[in-house]
């Protein structure tokens, strides 16, 4: 399966779900699906490919979010004499239960401000060559996240966070990020975030779509 199929792949799950809300909702909200393209970059390695995204309000203070993203990757192996490219796959799954309160309301610029924090398994897997000692078969562990979110006149939405990344290959490495979202049709938005570490000078993107249910 080429990166593009899966774009158009999961594009089509979330724009399905789209069907179950009626009505876009108000403010921030916690129940949504995004999709789009994912970039991640670093001392070691270069990879491309698609996210595709889920969060549920479950209630007033309480979400879910299941994130699954498909790498395509390559790393540069140098040697005196010779320089080796390795491609391989990444399917990465994230699944988070986190906490979300509104710490500001109805203000004449600023809409709202939520505050939140998020505990994910995390899991990451690569088609590698597994006898490469340069090449980690596996990352698992514990991301944790907290942050701030804050509407801006309705339709503008911008956010931050720290991130704690507990996992094979990341041992307990802070990082720092933010996005935007801006809802340009209804219940439509796009939205992009970016976050780093320093570890391996490591830097991830994502822009795409998001549908409010």
């Amino acid at each position: 399966m080429t990166k593009n199929q899966l774009l158009a792949g999961l594009a089509g799950v979330v724009l399905g779900l789209c069907s179950i809300g009626a009505n876009a909702a108000k403010g921030l909200t916690y129940t949504y699906g995004e999709v789009g393209y994912s970039n991640l970059d670093s001392d070691d390695i270069d990879a491309n490919g698609a996210t595709a995204l889920i969060s549920y309000g479950a209630t007033d203070y309480v979400h879910v979010k299941l994130e699954y993203t498909r790498f395509n990757a390559d790393r540069e192996q140098k040697t005196f004499f010779t320089k080796k490219t390795d491609s391989f796959d990444i399917d990465r799954f994230i699944f988070g239960i986190g906490g979300n309160y509104r710490v500001f309301d109805k203000g004449s610029f600023v809409n709202m401000i939520d505050v939140l924090g998020t505990v994910s398994y995390y899991d990451a897997e690569n088609s590698g060559n597994k006898n490469s000692g340069s090449i980690n078969d596996s990352d698992r562990g514990v991301q944790y996240e907290a942050g701030v979110r804050a509407l801006i006149k309705k339709k503008l939405e911008l956010n931050a966070t720290v991130t704690y990344l507990d996992i094979d290959s990341f041992d307990g490495e802070t990082g720092f990020g933010g996005g935007a979202v801006y809802k340009f049709y209804k219940k439509y938005s796009a939205s992009g975030t970016i976050r780093h570490f320093s570890q391996d000078d490591t830097t991830e993107f994502f822009v795409g779509l998001r549908l409010d249910f």
